[in-house]
């Protein structure tokens, strides 16, 4: 419910230009214990969390009883601008391209490849339609991370103690993200372009005192050329 709230309030504050993205979360089971969820629910959890959301964004005394929540006549103001108010969905898995398919509004993964990309983009329009549900063709992005530096080895030396344990393999994490110059930031989206990406988050792997620098840079040598395609 406090996610529905606050996310409601944000899209009538911002006068409709919130864009949501919901994942399991991270593949690390001591987090789940410390906050007294069993592991093995954070799927079905996340369901059940996207199906109460929708219905407290669009209706009025939402009453429900599910799995793990039961509201009785719950009402969400202020109600968001949006309605309905996109959700997508983000995680690399075959649960999370079915969850994108049969729940979301869009698919947001990280850490992929382009072609996995491409590979995932189709199976979650597939389930969208084994669903009866249509995901719109421009409702597909990547998260990209990215470090500026005209000597790659420096950009990648920067970013690698900022990159989650795990996440992918080598030739998967050299594939999936942009550590060196601007042409190399750009070749990688436009690789996500051709698999069907047309939304992009683009978070900057560095201590926290270059981020400024790392925006600054994305924004002057990096982004122009986007807007100009």
């Amino acid at each position: 419910m406090m996610a529905a709230r606050q996310l409601a309030m944000l899209d009538y504050l911002s006068a409709g230009r919130v864009l949501p993205a919901v994942g399991i979360g991270v593949e690390q089971e001591r987090e789940f214990h410390a906050a007294g969820v069993p592991f093995h629910e954070r799927g079905r959890r996340t369901d059940e969390a996207i199906r109460i959301m929708r219905q407290c964004w669009e209706t009025s005394d939402v009453t429900y009883a599910g799995e793990f929540w039961k509201l009785d006549r719950i009402t969400v103001l202020p109600r968001p601008v949006q309605q309905p108010m996109p959700l997508w969905i983000g995680g690399n898995s075959e649960a999370a391209m079915r969850r994108a398919g049969r729940l979301g509004d869009g698919w947001i993964p990280s850490f992929i490849t382009p072609e996995q990309f491409r590979v995932g983009v189709d199976k979650t329009l597939a389930y969208a339609a084994e669903a009866k549900r249509e995901v719109p063709g421009d409702h597909f992005g990547v998260l990209v991370n990215y470090c500026l530096d005209d000597d790659p080895a420096a950009a990648r030396a920067l970013a690698m103690p900022f990159i989650p344990r795990g996440r992918a393999d080598a030739p998967t994490l050299d594939a999936c993200t942009a550590f060196g110059p601007a042409d190399l930031v750009s070749e990688r989206l436009e690789g996500y372009v051709r698999g069907g990406g047309s939304k992009f988050v683009l978070r900057p792997m560095c201590p926290p005192e270059r981020m400024l620098d790392q925006l600054e840079r994305l924004a002057a040598d990096v982004i122009p050329a986007f807007h100009t395609m």
